[in-house]
């Protein structure tokens, strides 16, 4: 597999959108498996804790994506899906790439 080349700016752009995605994914996941794991079985009485805490983030990122609008919010939604569609394509292709190799 050749190596791709990609201009600097845009490389160090995209790195900035991964490195974003990484602390932002592992700083939540964090919180609510620490959050889920310290509360009381009973705190919320039929209900999933974890759910309950993902409910509660979406309702504190409201203003921020209020702010940004619609548009923005569903560009960056398709924005992360199409890194993860990317990243999962690419990295299946080294595998196979190497599996024939050896």
């Amino acid at each position: 597999m050749e190596p791709i080349s990609h201009p600097p700016a845009e490389l160090a752009r995209a790195r900035a959108l991964v490195d974003q995605i990484l602390r932002t994914g592992i700083m939540l996941a964090e919180l609510v498996a620490d959050l889920a794991d310290s509360m009381p079985p009973d705190a919320f009485p039929g209900e999933h804790p974890a759910e309950v805490l993902v409910g509660m983030i979406a309702g504190s990122t409201v203003p921020v994506t209020e702010a940004a609008g619609a548009a923005a919010v569903e560009r960056a939604i398709a924005l992360l899906g199409a890194v993860g569609d990317r990243t999962l394509a690419d990295l299946r292709e080294a595998v196979d790439l190497s599996r024939r190799a050896a």
